[in-house]
């Protein structure tokens, strides 16, 4: 690993506390389509999983059935966005990172339209040189795809760089692009601590403020050899 000179973020439970928007609007779009209720928020983390059609063919929903479930789900989600919030230290982070002359990109699985308004919405637009949604790569995570597009546009290395994420998948898409990876273990995000670790990230942080610490750590390792 070299010295680090990009930080690749995930959005959902990193840096935006969306996970109770997301589960309240998964409830009604099941039920609106007539399938057995998400049984409750604990539940929700231990099953959701990515690419998001997984999860759905997990929970017994045929795949004709795809289309119109998530058009269910994007309508109960605007009714329940108003409860999405920007994580208290992320933007304080992500200054500190951008006064460092570090490259800052997101690489998510959100449809980018939705991911756009969520940026823009919370004043986090300005802080990335690259985004990456949904709908700007063919492949999703747990492919790395999104990831290595993500570096490519920002003209950086695998080396180089760490990936930031609070989903197995995410572990999984980082390893496979060879990036650096660090676990974010939220109380608000979508997978456990148990989940994550289970992929053996290279790191495992609590909030923002641990990344920095990483960072700094692993700047100062490369600049010593």
């Amino acid at each position: 690993m070299g010295r680090i000179e990009a930080v690749v973020f995930d959005v959902s439970g990193v840096l935006l506390d969306d996970l109770r928007a997301v589960w309240r609007a998964e409830v009604e779009a099941y039920e609106a389509c007539g399938f057995r209720r998400i049984e409750s928020l604990e539940k929700f983390r231990e099953t959701f999983r990515l690419p998001v059609e997984e999860y759905h063919e997990s929970m017994g929903v045929p795949s004709d059935m795809v289309p119109r479930l998530e058009a269910e789900f994007r309508r109960a989600y605007a009714k329940h966005n108003g409860l999405i919030r920007v994580f208290p230290e992320v933007k304080e982070v992500l200054s500190r990172l951008r006064s460092e002359r570090m490259s800052l990109a997101i690489a998510s699985n959100i449809p980018s339209d939705l991911l756009g308004e969520h940026l823009e919405r919370f004043g986090l637009d300005g802080y990335f040189d690259v985004v990456t949604g949904q709908d700007d790569c063919e492949a999703k995570k747990p492919s790395p795809e999104p990831i290595l597009s993500t570096l490519s546009r920002l003209g950086s290395k695998p080396e180089g760089s760490v990936y930031v994420g609070d989903m197995e998948q995410d572990m999984i898409a980082g390893k496979r692009a060879g990036v650096c990876t660090i676990a974010i273990c939220r109380e608000e995000g979508y997978h456990t601590c148990r989940r994550l670790r289970r992929q053996d990230p290279d790191f495992v942080i609590f909030d923002l403020h641990g990344l920095l610490t990483v960072i700094g750590s692993l700047n100062a390792q490369a600049e010593s050899l």
